[in-house]
């Protein structure tokens, strides 16, 4: 109990931090109305919708805008550094964020990096769009390639329902990008268990990478064996697991 109060007192500072005063009033005036559930889902979404539509932080000195974004995934990328912490990204060049959704991360990566070209990769042509949106109204669109494509192929129902709504939708060759920019200073993966499929073959285009964090999903497949292999490639790993999923830090020497 006494654990759970102490993250949610460190939750209400960080919020405060990243949001203007009237949207953190607006945020945190969810508590007494949404107090049951809050106590029963031991989750802060709820408030967090109350946000989704459009809204700014101020994260770095920056003020940044995000529309149809989960509040709950910048308090993450934002507020927990769960991909990489701040200024770590400051002399990058070539950004990779692979399952992009809204744009949250490709924002903070271009925020982040001054002079570094984000390539984002999302499969939901919805998403795309947004991406787009946000990013333009954040005026880093000159710095940015987007690219609707499925990462690791058509593995499951989920990506063979999207090739059925969108028959031109291609898998993203991972090969192309880094014979293109040739060394990738940081790669972000998300992409709901497509990881697994990633790193299967041919991984030589590995190499180029300096840095990554990759987000796994063990309902999908095996961690151990995907963190095997991602040492086989030469990276330090580092690994935390979470409830439901987990992240592999990895870094060369």
């Amino acid at each position: 109990m006494l654990n759970n109060l102490y993250r949610f007192s460190n939750e209400l500072l960080l919020v405060k931090k990243l949001l203007p005063l009237p949207l953190y009033i607006r945020w945190i005036s969810g508590i007494t109305k949404y107090f049951n559930i809050l106590i029963k889902t031991k989750s802060l979404g709820v408030l967090d919708k109350s946000l989704n539509e459009s809204f700014s932080i101020t994260f770095n000195h920056k003020k940044l805008y995000f529309t149809n974004i989960d509040f709950g995934v910048i308090r993450e990328i934002y507020g927990h550094s769960c991909y990489i912490k701040i200024r770590k990204l400051k002399d990058a060049k070539y950004i990779l964020d692979l399952g992009a959704n809204g744009g949250a991360f490709t924002i903070f990566a271009l925020a982040e990096a001054p002079q570094a070209q984000v390539y984002a990769v999302e499969a939901q042509s919805e998403f795309v769009n947004i991406i787009k949106h946000n990013v333009k109204q954040n005026l880093y669109e000159n710095r940015l390639v987007v690219k609707c494509a499925v990462v690791g192929g058509f593995y499951d129902d989920w990506t063979q329902s999207l090739l059925k709504s969108n028959p031109k939708i291609q898998e993203f060759n991972i090969y192309e990008y880094i014979e293109t920019v040739g060394t990738c200073d940081f790669l972000k993966c998300d992409v709901e268990g497509g990881e697994f499929y990633l790193f299967q073959g041919d991984l030589s285009w590995t190499q180029a990478v300096k840095s990554m964090a990759l987000e796994y999903h063990p309902d999908k497949g095996d961690p151990d064996e995907l963190e095997k292999i991602l040492q086989l490639q030469g990276f330090i790993v580092k690994r935390a697991d979470h409830k439901h999923l987990g992240y592999f830090y990895c870094t060369r020497e």
